[in-house]
């Protein structure tokens, strides 16, 4: 019964918010609000679940001095800090107006956004460098990807008016960028994005059919 009652729910609960997309009956999609509204509720004991195993596995790595325990540390102390925080300023805390959420847009414009820029820049480098790599003319397939990429670059960047016929060479790529945005870049995206909800609507229907029992462990 350990399996058959998960699977059971999970059949049960997708059936319903499936016939509520289908269904122009009140009851339907009175059904779909209400297990949306549980969803809600699962969603917030799962996210607390979460910060659970994070603070004990945390600990334990610090007790047991880790080497990246300081890093563990830090962890602790800026996820229980910041939830302090924003408690006070949600409660009006030691002498806190409450609903100001000033020092979290302080800690958030001034610390994470600076950390997540310069997380961003060091990315920047290995695109580059996988760029440089991609863009090598082995293949015909390699030519179209080197072609293209150089075609829309040339279309961001402008050209300098000392060049040899510039605006025509500005104009030419400007429209060969938006030809490829538009009508190549769009198919593919298309495409891809197709293929995802194809993939999606598969993996949904297996787990309403009880066919895909990923979530038991299985």
């Amino acid at each position: 019964m350990k399996r058959e009652i998960p699977i059971l729910l999970v059949v049960l609960c997708g059936l319903a918010i499936t016939w509520a997309f289908f269904s122009p009956a009140p009851m339907s999609r009175a059904v779909n609000d209400e297990l949306l509204a549980w969803g809600t509720v699962f969603f917030s004991v799962a996210f607390l679940l979460g910060i659970s195993n994070l603070v004990r596995i945390s600990l334990k790595q610090i007790s047991s001095r880790h080497p990246d325990w300081p890093y563990k540390l830090l962890l602790l102390l800026v996820l229980f800090g910041y939830l302090l925080i924003g408690a006070a300023e949600i409660h009006g805390w030691f002498g806190i107006p409450g609903g100001e959420n000033i020092r979290r847009d302080w800690i958030y414009k001034r610390i994470f956004m600076p950390l997540q820029a310069t997380m961003f820049s060091l990315l920047a480098f290995y695109i580059a460098s996988a760029a440089f790599r991609a863009f090598r003319a082995r293949s015909l397939e390699a030519t179209l990807l080197l072609t293209a990429g150089a075609l829309v670059m040339i279309g961001q960047v402008p050209i300098p008016s000392f060049f040899p016929f510039a605006d025509w060479i500005g104009d030419t790529s400007v429209r060969l960028q938006g030809f490829l945005m538009a009508y190549v870049n769009a198919a593919g995206q298309k495409a891809i994005i197709m293929g995802a909800a194809l993939g999606t609507l598969a993996t949904g229907l297996r787990i309403v059919l009880g066919i895909e029992r990923s979530y038991l462990s299985e």
